[in-house]
């Protein structure tokens, strides 16, 4: 074997053994060559995907692409980490980049194309993950201020000098500040140790409530650690909204929470006794849709809201075995 078939098998052997799906084509789209890395990224062995269009694994309503990348290949360009989706064996669609290149014969005359296809599934999911957290930090640091500028308004209606207002939001700021810290948990940090439900919800909704908690009836209860983070942001979510638009806002407003379970549910009632401007409380905003979300993915559950004019009322419904220590 001369040193030019050597070289021919070197390369063969780290096309067929990259991670990456390395595919050829010619330029009717039909597959010639089809490596490891295909295989295990589209569920197709090389028997079943050679002499096949390529459009097996293009989704309908992506059809198009191919045509534009058969135009530019025949061009000559180079198509270099084009972004789409693909389909594969069992139907599931996986988000890939693709590099192509032009296929020349001896000529120099375009005969078809090869193609890299890396698997993006874990950049897009990242890139997700990054939206959601900026999102949620804008969200926070928005209700920080709109909770601040709510508490001045309701604590000057409370005390008639300037010490006294100053010498209370003081207060009342280092204790948000506290219940902020059992809200938005060190995701580095080691799990905590359990908690009764009852001093969770203490340690978040008091710091808001100025007294106007009527009733406090939470069944004794001890939460896993996985649960205290996820509680925590859906209370502090609800007391700042109550803060700024109900009960906690309203000098005549009271707030009644109770919790007990129901068989293989446990269900917690919110109920705030104020005046509600029902035009106010069409849609959801970005905190009601991140409370829906973390109590269906993180605690197996639901929340729902109704409002009358005399007041609100969230009901909380639990899965008992996601909930228990």
């Amino acid at each position: 074997m001369n040193s030019q078939e050597r070289l021919k098998e070197h390369l063969a052997a780290i096309v067929e053994d990259s991670n990456d799906a390395i595919v050829t084509k010619d330029l009717n789209s039909v597959i010639q060559t089809w490596n490891r890395g295909a295989e295990r990224l589209f569920g197709f062995t090389a028997a079943e995907a050679i002499g096949r269009p390529i459009t097996m694994i293009i989704p309908p309503d992506r059809l198009h692409e191919e045509d534009d990348i058969i135009a530019k290949l025949r061009r000559g360009e180079r198509i270099q980490h084009f972004e789409t989706m693909r389909q594969r064996k069992d139907g599931s669609l996986v988000p890939i980049s693709l590099t192509i290149s032009p296929v020349r014969d001896a000529s120099g005359e375009v005969i078809g194309a090869s193609k890299i296809a890396r698997d993006i599934s874990l950049q897009k999911e990242a890139a997700e993950r990054q939206r959601m957290l900026l999102a949620e930090m804008r969200h926070r640091v928005g209700n920080c201020f709109a909770v601040a500028a709510s508490l001045i308004a309701v604590t000057a209606r409370q005390v008639e000098t300037a010490s006294e207002l100053a010498t209370l939001m003081q207060s009342r700021l280092l204790a948000l500040s506290s219940a902020h810290k059992l809200a938005v948990t060190d995701p580095t940090a080691e799990a905590s140790d359990s908690a009764a439900l009852r001093d969770l919800v203490s340690a978040v909704v008091i710091p808001f409530s100025d007294g106007k908690i009527q009733q406090l009836d939470i069944e004794d209860v001890r939460i896993s650690p996985d649960a205290i983070t996820p509680l925590a942001l859906v209370f502090h979510e609800l007391c700042t909204n109550a803060i700024k638009y109900g009960a906690l806002g309203q000098s005549d407003g009271f707030l009644s929470i109770t919790a007990g379970r129901k068989g293989d549910r446990f269900v917690i009632d919110w109920q705030e006794f104020c005046r509600i401007d029902l035009s106010s409380t069409k849609g959801d905003g970005f905190g009601t849709s991140l409370c829906h979300d973390v109590v269906k993915h993180s605690l197996g559950g639901t929340i729902s809201r109704h409002f009358e004019v005399t007041g609100m009322r969230a009901r909380i419904d639990l899965d008992v075995s996601v909930l228990d220590a």
